[in-house]
């Protein structure tokens, strides 16, 4: 397991960003992203970080971090959210703040 204070940074500022992005990155990169997730879960079976930070390939940074705080959680049903619910949420918020409310983000194409 790789889990140096630099994977683990990285980790989480990829999190943040991608979390973010409805707010500083154009809603059409953010299906981009949307669309890269997949192609990445279909090629390498999940998240290219997690895969090379954990040995239990079924793992995610998520379950991980939610364990360092004393929180067990179904790994299946987290999996689902984070594959299947979160990335569609994003772009709807995307959406939503950038079409629908006209707000202006940081980074438009």
């Amino acid at each position: 397991m790789n889990r140096t204070p630099v994977v683990v940074v990285l980790h989480i500022i990829i999190i943040l960003l991608a979390y973010s992005a409805p707010f500083w990155l154009d809603w059409r990169l953010v299906a981009l992203g949307v669309v890269v997730n997949y192609i990445q879960i279909l090629i390498i079976g999940g998240c290219v970080l997690s895969h090379a930070q954990f040995e239990d390939k079924g793992q995610t940074f998520h379950e991980w971090y939610l364990k360092k705080f004393g929180l067990k959680v179904n790994r299946k049903i987290l999996n689902r959210v984070l594959r299947y619910v979160v990335p569609f949420v994003l772009l709807g918020s995307a959406v939503l703040i950038q079409v629908v409310f006209d707000i202006k983000v940081l980074l438009a194409i």
